[in-house]
């Protein structure tokens, strides 16, 4: 008989938890549709971002023409950032992501020109190409708490956001 109520009893309690995963939080707020002025997939950013109500996202210059910076905050909670920066060519990406942002061990990407992991992303590119040999543009996604980690998200994030950049003829710019 003791065998019957431990299954009765592990069932119960099986069936407790599975009921109060419905009441898990939703997200109430739409998935931004870009990141400082870069279209980016919903796809991309969705798993990145955690439940709530309100999201906002705030874009800054702190170095005009060399750093642009934008932070997406949900209920309050800063849960992504974004820095885009015009610096000294020569730098690669798993550089930028191991030096500067302190990732163990990134994986690389597209030619190496993206290193990436769970919660950050680097990605280089190249203005030499566009006769600027001194200068590229980095940019450095990195996801907070309480942001999702998700390491494909982030590959598939900075990977959309980098091709989106180029359409836009970064190297040209200010």
């Amino acid at each position: 008989m003791p065998r019957i109520v431990c299954m009765t009893a592990a069932a119960t309690a099986i069936a407790v938890a599975a009921a109060g995963c419905s009441d898990a939080p939703e997200r109430e707020y739409t998935v931004p549709k870009s990141l400082c002025g870069i279209t980016v997939p919903e796809e991309s950013l969705s798993p990145l971002l955690p439940p709530g109500k309100n999201v906002t996202s705030e874009e800054d210059t702190p170095v005009p023409d060399a750093i642009t910076t934008c932070k997406l905050t949900v209920d309050g909670d800063q849960v992504l950032s974004v820095e885009r920066e015009r610096r000294e060519a020569g730098a690669s990406a798993r550089d930028i992501a191991v030096n500067q942002v302190s990732v163990q061990q990134p994986k690389s990407a597209a030619n190496r020109a993206i290193a990436y992991a769970d919660w950050a992303a680097v990605s280089v590119i190249s203005c030499r190409e566009e006769g600027n040999a001194e200068e590229d543009i980095s940019t450095v996604i990195k996801v907070l708490k309480p942001g999702k980690p998700d390491e494909s998200a982030m590959k598939d994030l900075i990977t959309e956001y980098t091709s989106a950049l180029k359409t836009q003829d970064a190297c040209s710019g200010p």
